[in-house]
């Protein structure tokens, strides 16, 4: 029986799908994989499609996207053809950023959030990763830090083609202030704290993630 194919076109607007972004743009599988291992797209039937597995292959297959930024500037992105397998054994076609963003900064830590005021959250650390060595924790003597997170643009604008915008992320989904995570007070997590800075505009952006583990 012949595979049914579905094409679907991934981080047009970054913000948006910032879990997909990651491991199809920053090239850090390594760094986030369990965040996003069991890979899930949405077709435009609004159906949930889960990634198994990536198809091999000796070419590569280019085309360029012309985006528009905030400012109306043209922004050419350079995209690859990327296919794998869904959980019903067809292929998906998926179009991939080829670009990877300068990394400004990249922390992990371990520990429990204590409280959740001021749009701020207040975590206490008990486990931070290893200089050098990722994904593996040291631990240390508790020390807080506080995420302002009116420090964060997670506003985002889809009239916008091309647009860099900050995230607040627990478990593939997008929240807009601190209190929206009040609900993992006291929740043994781990927190990846990174700023990139984007290839083609050159604007500075943060990602916070937390993980249940």
């Amino acid at each position: 029986m012949r595979k049914k194919r579905i094409i679907i076109t991934i981080v047009v607007v970054i913000c948006v799908l910032v879990g997909v972004f990651f491991v199809v743009r920053f090239g850090v599988v390594g760094r986030i994989y369990n965040f996003i291992q069991d890979k899930a797209f949405t077709d435009k039937e609004g159906n949930k499609i889960e990634i198994l597995y990536q198809v091999p292959s000796d070419t590569e297959e280019l085309k360029y996207e012309t985006l528009h930024d905030k400012d109306g500037k043209e922004v050419v992105v350079e995209m690859r053809k990327i296919l794998y397998i869904n959980q019903y054994g067809n292929e998906v076609e998926s179009w991939e950023e080829t670009a990877e963003p300068i990394k400004i900064y990249d922390y992990m830590y371990k520990g429990k959030i204590e409280k959740v005021e001021d749009n701020k959250i207040y975590f206490t650390v008990d486990k931070k990763e290893k200089e050098g060595a990722e994904f593996v924790f040291e631990d240390v003597k508790d020390y807080q830090i506080i995420f302002d997170i009116d420090t964060y643009d997670l506003k985002d604008d889809l009239s916008v083609g091309y647009e860099v915008c900050d995230s607040l992320i627990f478990n593939y989904e997008h929240f807009y202030s601190a209190d929206g995570l009040e609900f993992l007070l006291g929740e043994h997590l781990r927190v990846q704290d990174t700023m990139f800075e984007d290839y083609y505009i050159g604007e500075k952006y943060k990602v916070l993630v937390f993980y249940l583990h």
